[in-house]
């Protein structure tokens, strides 16, 4: 055999190679033997046992595992409290910290030492503790109660505030409630963060593309006490130091190594009806598709105009790319898939299994079609509102909604404290500023407000609308030059004025007045469907009991709630699409090749070309070449961002940060041929710490295996 066919072979090979992993995001606190013998069969197995990897008495693999700040995981990298996580996870925090002066998503930022780790006010980290089982407790009380109010109950007489303990109540799809309880910590400093060149290169035009060239990284640090407990920020507070930390791994990886990913996947909803997958296509998917759409096409042409405009909007930009990539790659794989014929499929047995006895039939019988009916019944009201609220619910109409409360007080239709009311909206403020432009603002309100009108029936538009048609003559652009022409609170300082002497004359500014014409538009909306979906929401309560009835000891993992789950794979590739071949691994190489220097997320650091072209990898490259990213086929979904890839042995060997496109769907569908996980190589990480950012102080602080 000639070389040529060998390597199509090994190719051919790669690509459609099974990599043998189970669908699901197991419940860390009920690993079995049957678990842990498929996890030490799949590749090359995990050498862990299961009170390593959850114990609620000794130091084990979870006590290392994160919610971080509440939008993704984390995971403990040193003794002395260091925390890994995605760029694109601690962003926002870094956006916060950052001006014109010191730009830290452009540029970056490495700490020389703790004095110069930046503190973020307001940010919070939990660790799990242990989780309780108190299904029987929370359905005694369901039985005259709604869940928000169970919830509380028992989240109350869970938590424990001496402990820093924190008790969230996870409703289950296999109908459990289980209480997570959380040590919260709130000093967190800013240690460590790559340039977007690096953290975040190629931006949005790669999101969920693979090959992925992204070190999609930052570094936080924990403190506490003087007793080593969650303490608020004090200069005097030290490192923490968690009962587990993670090893590092300088091994590398090969096709068909195990991979372990524990973290916080936010939802999954895998046994829906029909009707429901409908909704999320129909209805919250197209919404997003268009408003986000629309509102990064306008705002990215802002913000190619003026690096500050760039720097404000940098994470809102971020965020509606993300969710637009998002619902267009739903869309797009849900319709290639079998998804929609299975549910019929699963429906179809469902009708039959209730036909075939009388008491089934009279407790489930109608169940179906009252879930066909009410979905009709409902779509344009919430169609409408997911639109409202895509385009409209932002910016613009923040100042009427937030002021309203000062203004209830004052008038005198609310009760409550005004001093209260000013103090939370000064809060507001002080945020919100940091991260606006009007001028920006009113160009892309204005294309929102146009998108509305040509998608919404008349009925459906807010009050304004009425406005622009009359006093305007349908001139949309004059009516949004008035608006913030008009308006205080377009005016510098504005805002603040008003907050020093407020009065009830800004019930006739026109920013007030379009807030609260957005709000109570969105309110009615809602109101039209609510009893569509309080129907729709018991036949489908109604729906996934019996459907867990009838599938009995089938159904293996509940659905994804944010709540600590484990999901293992294998390092692989894929071939997703016809004529299409996924490699396992992106290299260097590929970031210098997508280099453009005309484009603001695919310029290249004249630094990091530097080092390729030296191939000054050092200990991290790999017969001459430096790995980027790389993919295996575990079960993530969002939530999972920051999460550890651990190898057999729990030493990390990555750090999670995306899908594949095919996976896009994963919260609804996983097809194991498809969906894969991306991830940055942890040598890559440490490359970029040592040979691009000469941090000593932060590499003393790892152990590196």
């Amino acid at each position: 055999m000639n070389s040529l066919k060998i390597t199509g072979l090994f190719l051919f090979l790669l690509c459609f190679y099974t990599s043998w992993a189970d669908e699901g995001m197991w419940r860390v606190s009920t690993i079995d033997d049957p678990l842990m013998q498929k996890m030490r069969k799949t590749g090359t197995g995990l050498e862990l046992n299961a009170g390593q990897i959850y114990n609620e008495k000794d130091p084990s693999i979870k006590d290392a595992i994160l919610i971080f700040d509440n939008v993704g995981s984390a995971e403990f990298i040193s003794a002395d409290g260091l925390v890994l996580t995605n760029h694109h996870c601690g962003r926002n925090r870094v956006q916060e910290v950052s001006d014109d002066t010191h730009n830290y998503l452009r540029d970056g930022f490495w700490a020389k030492s703790q004095e110069e780790e930046i503190p973020i006010k307001g940010m919070i980290v939990k660790t799990l503790v242990r989780q309780i089982d108190v299904t029987a407790e929370a359905k005694e009380l369901l039985k005259d109660k709604g869940l928000r109010k169970v919830s509380y109950i028992l989240e109350k007489k869970y938590t424990d505030p001496k402990e820093g303990e924190e008790a969230s109540l996870d409703p289950y799809s296999t109908g459990e409630y289980v209480l997570s309880i959380y040590r919260v910590f709130n000093d967190i400093r800013l240690v460590g963060v790559p340039p977007e060149s690096i953290g975040n290169f190629c931006g949005e035009a790669d999101n969920f593309i693979w090959p992925r060239h992204t070190g999609d990284f930052s570094l936080f640090r924990v403190y506490a006490d003087a007793n080593n407990q969650p303490a608020k920020y004090s200069k005097d507070n030290k490192p923490y130091h968690p009962k587990k930390y993670l090893p590092i791994s300088l091994s590398g990886i090969q096709d068909n190594d195990f991979a372990m990913i524990l973290g916080f996947p936010y939802k999954t909803q895998r046994h829906i009806s029909s009707y429901e997958l409908q909704e999320e296509l129909d209805i919250k998917n197209r919404a997003t598709i268009l408003t986000k759409g629309r509102y990064i096409e306008v705002l990215e042409k802002e913000m190619n105009k003026n690096e500050s405009i760039r720097l404000k909007y940098s994470e809102k930009n971020f965020n509606a790319g993300n969710s637009y990539s998002f619902a267009a790659g739903t869309v797009k794989q849900v319709n290639l898939s079998s998804a929609l014929k299975n549910k019929l499929e699963e429906e179809a047995a469902f009708q039959k299994w209730i036909l075939a006895d009388s008491i089934r039939m009279k407790k489930y019988g109608n169940c179906l079609e009252d879930l066909r009916k009410n979905y009709e019944l409902s779509h344009d009201a919430l169609y409408a509102n997911a639109l409202i609220s895509g385009a409209l619910f932002g910016d613009a109409s923040l100042w009427g909604i937030r002021t309203r409360s000062i203004v209830d007080k004052l008038d005198k239709t609310k009760k409550g404290d005004l001093s209260e009311a000013i103090k939370s909206c000064n809060w507001w403020y002080d945020k919100f500023i940091k991260e606006y432009d009007a001028a920006t603002d009113k160009v892309i309100i204005c294309a929102m407000i146009k998108l509305l009108k040509k998608e919404l029936k008349e009925e459906y538009l807010p009050d304004f609308y009425t406005i622009i048609d009359t006093k305007y003559r349908g001139d949309i652009d004059k009516y949004v030059d008035d608006l913030y022409a008009k308006s205080i609170f377009t005016k510098p300082d504005g805002m603040k004025k008003y907050l020093r002497k407020p009065n009830l004359r800004i019930k006739k500014d026109p920013l007030y007045q379009f807030g609260l014409s957005v709000y109570d538009k969105m309110m009615a909306v809602r109101k039209m469907s609510s009893d569509y979906e309080d129907a729709f929401r018991k036949a489908r309560n109604l729906y996934r009991e019996g459907f867990r009835e009838m599938n009995a000891g089938k159904l293996d993992y509940p659905d994804a709630n944010f709540s600590m789950r484990l999901t293992y794979g294998t390092v692989t590739g894929a071939s997703p699409r016809d004529g299409l071949c996924y490699k396992s691994k992106s290299t260097l190489l590929g970031v210098i090749e997508k280099e453009d220097t005309t484009k603001y997320y695919f310029r290249v650091s004249p630094k990091l070309k530097e080092l390729y072209e030296q191939k000054d990898f050092g200990r991290y490259g790999e017969n001459g070449i430096m790995y980027v990213d790389f993919l295996t086929s575990n079960d993530i979904i969002g939530g999972n961002s920051g999460s550890p890839v651990l190898n057999g042995k729990g030493e990390i060997i990555g750090i999670a940060f995306d899908g594949n496109w095919e996976s896009l769907a994963s919260d609804m569908i996983y097809e194991i041929d498809k969906n894969r996980t991306i991830n940055v190589d942890i040598r890559y990480v440490l490359f970029i710490i040592d040979k691009f950012a000469h941090s000593s102080y932060i590499l003393n602080d790892l152990k590196i295996e």
